[in-house]
């Protein structure tokens, strides 16, 4: 087994193989009335564990955790400025299903904005050459996936919007954030291909995908 590990190209499937599981057991869970109650407080938990994978994962070890750390204080930052002012985002307020809260937020969408940014990077950066291009393209992609995100967010309890109406103000938000976060990637040479982050982002789109049929 240590000398399967070893092997660059046999992990990778593992962990890919692994994010599938959690992934298609969650949207299982999510959607059979049976087990929802029982998998909705777990969802913070499949955050932390593909964060993990993406440790595992990660090519150079120093840049990832320098770039998590960023990205977890700009967009843990962001969030707390905005559940408790509405400056950014908007009214909105985080439920208990995400775990932990510091400051309002759920602590662990500050990881969230890292594994988003790094994930949607490496997909981007397969395709495309120019470092603008590169920013942008990844910045929209991480809009996309809140877009999907949102409504399931809302149906499971993780937040919140007053009014119930999602505001064209939050999107806004995003974009901005994103946009930095990938100009700190990207300007900075931090930004990776990797399958493993490729799979989880794709994995994601299709898990909130899934779930907005239900």
């Amino acid at each position: 087994m240590t000398e399967f590990l070893k092997n660059k190209s046999h992990r990778e499937s593992l962990l890919q193989a692994f994010l599938m599981i959690i992934y298609i057991v969650g949207a299982v869970g999510f959607v059979l009335p049976e087990l929802k109650a029982e998998f909705l407080p777990l969802s913070g938990l499949v955050l932390y564990l593909s964060s993990f994978v993406m440790v595992i994962a990660s090519k150079k070890k120093t840049d990832f955790f320098l770039f998590m750390t960023i990205a977890f204080v700009v967009g843990f930052g962001a969030e707390a400025i905005g559940v408790n002012s509405g400056y950014l985002f908007g009214d909105y307020a985080y439920g208990t299903n995400l775990g932990p809260k510091f400051l309002g937020v759920s602590v662990v969408i500050g990881i969230l904005w890292g594994v988003l940014a790094l994930a949607s990077a490496s997909l981007v950066k397969r395709f495309v050459k120019s470092v603008g291009l590169k920013i942008i393209l990844s910045s929209l992609l991480m809009l996309g996936i809140d877009v999907l995100m949102e409504p399931v967010a809302i149906k499971s309890g993780f937040w919140s919007w007053r009014g119930g109406n999602i505001p064209l103000y939050n999107y806004i938000c995003w974009f901005i954030v994103a946009l930095f976060l990938q100009w700190v990637l990207f300007k900075l040479k931090k930004a990776e291909t990797n399958k493993v982050y490729d799979t989880l982002l794709i994995l994601m789109v299709l898990f909130f995908s899934f779930l907005n049929l239900y």
